[in-house]
């Protein structure tokens, strides 16, 4: 699971999403439209990470039934 290109994927996203909020330091007065589409992203991105883990566990718990 270590080698996983999938978990290198979302590793390598949420980098980049990380380095771009930071950098985005202008934005003190709101939260502009950007941070909040990149925020709803990696929501997203998160939930499928979630679904699919739950998906492969579920599967192992059949597997050994």
């Amino acid at each position: 699971m270590g080698n996983d290109p999938n978990f290198t994927f979302l590793k390598t996203f949420f980098s980049a999403r990380i380095e771009r909020l930071r950098n985005v330091r202008d934005d003190r007065g709101s939260v502009s439209i950007e941070t909040m589409m990149i925020v709803a992203g990696l929501v997203v991105v998160a939930a499928i990470a979630a679904a699919v883990i739950l998906t492969k566990v579920n599967e192992k718990a059949n597997e050994i039934k």
